[in-house]
Parts: structure tokens; sequence; C-alpha cells
């Protein structure tokens, strides 16, 4: 049993192994052809290559208002020990990077690279000796490291002595014969005596005397030459003697944090300041305004345009004793010791534009009538403002000019009038400072064309520089001339071209048309090359829009209400 078992498994498979042939061969007869394969992209399961599509950039840029970043520095410096130089090296790198020296005191350093705080030794890398070096140095550098240190020799004087002298060749010849006689004679006598004494032999003496003549003669004669040369000589000495010092010199790394100003502080820094008056009131209508009140807004108003002209840095004084105590802040160590890189950094003004209030009014005035027993009254004024501008650190004026505004005066009425003074008071500021902000700008940075398409044209300032439905005067500039008298540059030639009508104005830019048809301007435009002038009567088709804004800017003069009462006065 156990044999046939393998034998009946085998038939049973070759069995289906031929039934399954032969269901193939009839599957292969039967089936149509195929149709062409297809194929198929399987996307991979693994990371894609493909780059992320990149950010666009903002239309409108994010406003700068300046703030603080690190900047890494690497110096070196000396000292005449490892601790000057590591206090030296600091200072260098906050001064070039912020302009500013230590408010700290100076960093102690030792010679096996560890630095001494308070006293204790402070390893380099740690974050001890981190908030340590940003306490010394007012939170000015972080991530701090000496790269080099070496003990150097300097010069420190010399001493220098040198001598040079030179002869040239000499010859010395000559001969010389020379001869000498002489004579000589003599005569005289002599006389010697001689005694000799000789104990216990006995005594003896003797003399003589004698008489002697001499004569002699003497004769010399030399002759001969000489010939004595010396050669070149030539002395040089030099000797020098120096003293040397040996000092340490250090090379580090750090992070030091700087401040970056807006870039709105580039511009031309202006201080507006408070106006001035011989008067303590002014008399406006039926009320009396403060000349200080008057001032203030006068000053407000003229800050505001300056500053919508976006020209001009304007520095507010009148805040110095809030922004001092945002600086306390930041000295007493409460803020981020990074922010103390804020500090020293207040703006001078270039500029103070000068205001002078020299009239400012509008009078009531009244005349009794007898016979009726009635008041005439009717009002006149105006104001008369005039301002400086002068250069804040030499002192020149380098702008000059006076305004007036009159106020259309009232006809005299015995009906009863009076005048709204706080209204007529804002309509004169508001008229005199735009008149200043305009004179200041044509000066300084006239409106100019940035743009034209078609009769459309953008305009590069906004806010109240421009006012919407008024005609301004355009001119197109050309060449540039120079005083040949001074030598200063006077400008570039203006030739009026057209008027622009204003349409819409944003707080940096203005958008208008141009006046008329037929006007030619250069092509390709260049932005520039077209500025804006005083303002004009538009054309026809603008005049109504004007002549609404001209109704708007009347003085509001409020007349009384009188029932039953003629609208004339037979008396006047």
């Amino acid at each position: 049993m156990l044999g046939t078992r393998p034998a009946a498994w085998l038939i049973r498979c070759s069995y289906l192994f031929a039934g399954a042939v032969l269901l193939a061969a009839c599957s292969q007869k039967s089936a149509t052809p195929p149709a062409p394969a297809v194929k198929k992209v399987v996307a991979s399961a693994g990371p894609s290559t493909t780059p992320p599509p990149a950010t666009p950039a903002p239309i409108r840029a994010k406003p700068d208002f300046g703030g603080v970043s690190t900047e890494h520095i690497e110096v070196s410096a000396n000292g005449p020990t490892l601790n000057a130089a590591v206090n030296n090296a600091l200072q260098l790198a906050i001064e070039q990077v912020n302009g500013k020296v230590l408010s700290g005191g100076s960093v102690s350093a030792e010679i096996n690279g560890a630095l001494a705080a308070d006293g204790h030794q402070v390893d380099v890398n740690s974050s001890t000796f981190a908030q340590w070096l940003a306490s010394q140095t007012s939170g000015a550098v972080t991530n701090f490291r000496i790269l080099s240190q070496a003990q150097v020799s300097k010069p420190v004087s010399a001493d220098e002595e040198s001598l040079k002298a030179s002869k040239g060749e000499s010859w010395d010849k000559g001969k010389f014969d020379a001869s000498e006689s002489a004579d000589l004679s003599a005569s005289g006598s002599y006389r010697a005596d001689a005694a000799a004494e000789a104990d216990n032999v006995g005594q003896a003496s003797a003399s003589a005397g004698a008489d002697e003549k001499l004569n002699a003669s003497r004769e010399a004669k030399a002759s001969g030459e000489w010939d004595h040369h010396d050669g070149a000589q030539s002395i040089d000495y030099q000797k020098k003697h120096t003293v040397y010092a040996h000092e340490w010199q250090v090379k580090i790394a750090a992070d030091v944090a700087k401040y970056h100003e807006a870039e709105g502080a580039k511009l031309t820094r202006v201080v507006v300041a408070a106006p001035r008056s011989a008067q303590q009131t002014f008399q406006v209508g039926d009320s009396a305004i403060p000349a200080a009140s008057v001032s203030d807004r006068i000053r407000q108003y003229l800050v505001d345009a300056l500053t919508q002209t976006h020209r001009f840095t304007v520095l507010d004084r009148e805040a110095n004793s809030d922004i001092d105590h945002e600086l306390d802040l930041i000295r007493s160590g409460n803020a981020s010791p990074a922010d103390t890189a804020r500090l020293g950094h207040q703006l001078a003004t270039d500029l103070i534009v000068i205001p002078t209030v020299e009239r400012f009014e509008y009078l009531r005035h009244e005349r009794h009538l007898r016979l009726s027993d009635r008041t005439l009254v009717s009002y006149t004024g105006g104001g008369d403002i005039s301002f400086r501008v002068v250069n804040a650190v030499t002192g020149q004026v380098v702008m000059s000019q006076s305004f007036n505004y009159d106020l259309p005066a009232t006809a005299p009425t015995t009906l009863g009038a009076s005048a709204d003074g706080s209204a007529l008071a804002s309509m004169m500021m508001n008229a005199l400072d735009a008149d200043i902000v305009h004179a200041i700008l044509q000066n300084t940075f006239p409106p100019s064309v940035i743009e034209v398409t078609g009769s459309n044209v953008v305009i590069n300032q906004g806010g109240d520089s421009l006012v919407v439905g008024a005609a301004y005067q355009a001119v197109s500039l050309g060449k540039e001339l120079i005083d040949p008298q001074s030598g200063q540059r006077l400008g570039p030639t203006e030739t009026p071209c057209c008027t622009i009508q204003i349409d819409r104005v944003t707080p940096t830019m203005s958008y208008g048309h141009i006046l008329g048809s037929g006007v030619s301007l250069p092509h390709p435009f260049v932005p520039g090359s077209m500025e804006l002038r005083d303002r004009v009567n538009p054309s026809a088709s603008s005049k109504p829009k004007l002549e609404v804004a001209e109704r708007r800017s009347q003085p509001k003069v409020v007349k009384k209400k009188a029932q039953a009462k003629p609208d004339t006065d037979s008396n006047w």
C-alpha cells in the first residue's frame, strides 16, 4: 500500500499537467490578438528631487524701522599684557561695528587661555563666561574666542649716529740750500787757592794764578730736496641703538551686536521749532485764541505735512522725556542684552524750520449810527507768517520766506453778524502751513512725474503735498546750469509743457492726468524729467470741481436771523 501511493500521486499530477496544456492551447487559438501594451509610469515611493516652488517676493516691502543684528568680526590688537591685548581687541571690535567704545570694565585674560571674572577662572567656552562677557560689554559681544596669541618684541625708541668724511690725494715737494758762519773770541784770568788740613800732621797752604786769551771761528752748509705724497682717505661711521619692549599680540573672533538705522533715517533730518509770536492771544472773530494754541497747531501741521512728503526725516524733540525713559530701561539691564546696541544712536538734525507768526487776526469792527440807533458790524483780517530754514551745524540761513493770507471781509450790516473764530483760525493755519510746505518742497524736492501712460501720470509725492482736484503747472527739465560768478549750481532749465490735474492722492504717491490735447512729451519718458510747480486754474471741464472746493474754503460768517426786517439797511 505504501509503495502504490507515490505512483498514484505522480499519475494524478501528469493528468493535471496535460489538462493545463490542452486548456492553454485552446485559449491561444480562440483568443483575439492582444492590444499593444501601454507604458505606465509608477510614482516612486521615495522622496521627490523636484525643488519646491519658490515663494514669490512680496509686492509691498516690509516697513523698515531699524533693528539690532549681529555681525561677525575678527580683529587683532596689541597690549603690554595679555589682559590688555584682549581688552583692546574687544574695544576695537565694537568700535569697528558700532563706532563706540566699551561701556563696561576691561576683560582680564590669563596666559593659559582662561579668563578671570571677578577673581575666578572661567573657561572661554563656558556659558558663564559668555554671560560675564555680555555684562562687561553691555551685551555688545557674544561668541567670543581667541584665535591666536603671541608675545612679540616691538621697538619703542631708537638712537642713531653717523659720521661721513673724505680727503683726496696730496703732494708736498721742495728743496733747500743753506749756509752758516760764526766768529768766537774770549779773554779772562783765573786764580785758584788750595788748602788742606790734616789732624795731628801739620798745616799746608798753596796758591797759583794765571791769565789766558782764546780766539775761534765756525762755518756750516746744507742742501737737499723732499717729496711727500699722501693718498686719498675717507671715513664712514654709523651707529644705531634700538630699545625693544615686549608686548602681547592677540587675534580674536566675536559676534558684535549692531544697530542698523531705518532707511528713512538717511533722508535730510528736519526739526520744526515752535512758532514764535510777540502776542499772548489772537483775536479771531468773536474768540480770543491763545497764541500757544495757534503755535502748537501750526507746528503739528508742519510736522504732519513734512512727514507725509517722505522726503525728510522729521525729528520730534517734544518726546525726549519718553525716549529717555525707554533708554533708561535698556541701561538698567531689564531689557535684552543685545538691545544695548540701540544706545547712542539718537539722530542729530540737519535743518531747523523756525516759523514766526507776525499777524493772526479777524477783527470785529463796529460803528454806531445815531439816527437809527443801530450798530454796523463788519469783519476784516488775515494772517502773516514767515519762516526760516537754518542749517543746524553752521547756523546758515538756507531759506527764508514770508506769506500773507487775507480772509474775505464781510460787508457792514446792522442785521447782526458773528464769526466763528475757531473755524477761521483753522482755515488760516491750514492755508499758511500749506504755503510753507509748498515753498520748502519747491526749493528742495519738487513733486516729480515718475510714470506717464498716455495722458495719465504718476507723481512721487502724496499726502498733503498735492490737493485732489487741483491743477498744477508742469515743466520739463533741461540742461543744468552753473553760475559763472559764484560757481553754484543754479539747477536745470525749465520749459512749461502742460497742466496736470490731480485725481487721486495716496500717502506716498499721487495720480493725475494731463489737461488738453496735443501735448508733446519726450519718448521714451525719463522718470523725474518733469516736475510740478504752482497751482493754476484748470480747464473749463474741471472748473466746477474747483469752484466747489473754493466755496468750501470760504470763511464761515454766521449771520443772526432777523425776523420781519429787510435784507438791506437804508441807513447805510
